[in-house]
């Protein structure tokens, strides 16, 4: 008996007209978003391919150790599950489109229908299933026949969600289609594994707000009743929650604001660095027996075994712009070995100056940054916490996991790009001193040939790795459904059938 009333629950729902309108527009928009986002996904690509690029050949020609790290900018390709967008690219903020239309106007991604469409669809079934048959005479029928109310009502689940389970798939057949055909893609085995995986997820979140209307319908005897408390809960649980979440928790842990940080650091790493710097760089240059006569010219005088030679010999050290050796001390390098010997100690201890105080006030600047992040990520976590409170962000947080477009791959390119650059550095600085043992004058603004520098490359997590990111959500989509359903059978115990 238990089939027979889910296969006609079933029935009822399919051949309604208000289903199949709501599944052919959600067709439609799903079909349209994945053209559109599958056209974004070619942009995206050849753009991060154009700037790999312009970095290679920007480098190629003015590569200086002070510039290399401003100009390897690293960024995450973008990801080949097209259909959810998830968080931006930094790198994409300043677009090599011209064209702004496409970032005023976002294309709906298969989350987003899934979060608005679909589950309005759900609540389109399930907002009349209970009092809708009253209305029309025919519960009264149904329990008649001795059958239990968990049953009729387990029955009438079973076959709204069975319902819900043919729109999603339709959507995922129609979306998959129209963006293997357009975008050029080629999905590996996890990025499958993941589409399916999203599947059940949206399937989860929309049987969430069909039993929510299931339980309305049972509480309330009357169905305008019913389908006006449906969406005012809809909108609460989809727009209000989610939303105001950020606020309250942005008012219970108080946070520095970005442009406070940025301004102190910009402070610690560049002006009050370069301070100190400079009156490190004094005083070696006293210790070498060098007076500044002006900003960029110092007399120096070699005493007897305070330099490379055991004389007392005067000469001036001249800088050209950016701190370069001037053509006399390049040419006198060339020529004298012992003003070489001593101008390489000058600048090795110099180095060191600017060494030390380019770690002490990064050390500075990281401790500035760190306090920082721990109360950002305090907020963060609360917001997280209180948005919990809808089914739609443990929702979105599983699909951009799964599409490698939200929170999950940033952490997992951060934790790659960290010992990419800590690389970088070491690779940099053995080049950079591999010339000045060539030449003592080479410096931080010569050009410095870094083409066989290690090249970054970005290694998506496997789908374990995302699944087990994604199955406390699931642990959540599905509480949401058994605390409706839940409250649909306390309540249909009660319904007064008459």
């Amino acid at each position: 008996m238990f089939a027979e009333l889910v296969l006609k629950e079933l029935r009822d729902h399919l051949l309604s007209l208000r289903f199949q309108i709501g599944l052919l527009l959600a067709l439609v928009l799903v079909s349209a978003s994945a053209f559109v986002l599958s056209a974004q996904y070619r942009r995206e690509l050849r753009e991060f391919f154009q700037r790999q690029q312009q970095g290679d050949d920007f480098l190629s020609q003015y590569s200086h150790l002070n510039r290399v790290f401003g100009v390897l900018q690293l960024s995450q390709p973008p990801s080949a599950f097209v259909l959810v967008q998830g968080l931006p690219d930094p790198a994409n903020a300043q677009t090599l489109d011209s064209n702004p239309m496409p970032d005023l106007f976002r294309p709906v991604d298969l989350t987003t229908a899934v979060a608005f469409i679909f589950s309005l669809l759900g609540i389109v079934l399930g907002f009349d299933a209970v009092n809708g048959e009253k209305e029309r005479g025919t519960l009264r029928l149904v329990l008649a026949n001795r059958l239990r109310r968990f049953t009729v009502l387990s029955a009438k689940w079973a076959g709204g969600m069975l319902v819900m389970v043919v729109a999603l798939l339709a959507a995922w057949l129609a979306a998959t289609t129209v963006v293997l055909v357009q975008s050029g893609t080629h999905w590996a085995a996890d990025d499958a594994l993941s589409l399916i995986t999203l599947w059940v997820f949206s399937v989860l979140y929309c049987g969430a707000f069909f039993t929510l209307a299931l339980a309305f319908s049972a509480l309330s005897s009357r169905s305008s009743v019913s389908v006006l408390a449906s969406l005012f809960t809809w909108v609460l649980l989809v727009f209000v929650l989610p939303n105001i979440s950020p606020y309250v928790a942005a008012q219970i842990v108080r946070v520095p604001s970005l442009a406070a940080l940025q301004r102190d650091l910009q402070y610690i790493t560049s002006e009050e660095r370069d301070n100190l710097g400079r009156e490190g760089t004094s005083k070696v240059y006293e210790q070498f027996g060098c007076v500044w006569v002006s900003v960029r010219l110092a007399e120096c005088t070699r005493q007897p075994g305070a330099g490379p030679t055991s004389g007392k010999s005067k000469f001036s050290l001249e800088l050209a712009d950016s701190d370069k050796p001037s053509d006399e001390i390049k040419r006198r390098i060339a020529t004298d070995p012992e003003f070489r010997q001593f101008y390489e100690q000058l600048s090795k201890a110099v180095e060191q100056v600017w060494t030390d105080v380019n770690r002490k006030q990064g050390e500075r600047a990281d401790r500035m940054r760190a306090a920082w992040r721990v109360r950002a990520d305090a907020q963060f976590n609360l917001a997280k916490q209180l948005s919990y409170t809808s089914p739609l962000p443990p929702f979105i947080y599983a699909s951009t996991d799964l599409a490698l477009t939200g929170l999950m791959s940033r952490r997992w390119f951060d934790q790659q790009a960290g010992p990419y650059y800590q690389a970088l550095e070491k690779y940099l600085w053995a080049r950079f001193h591999e010339e000045q043992a060539k030449d003592p004058a080479f410096g931080v603004d010569d050009f410095l040939d870094v083409s066989t520098r290690p090249r970054f490359i970005f290694v998506a997590p496997p789908f374990s790795d995302r699944l087990a990111e994604a199955l406390p959500f699931a642990a959540l989509l599905g509480g949401w459904n058994l605390a409706f359903f839940t409250l649909a059978v306390f309540a249909f115990l009660r319904f007064d059938v008459r």
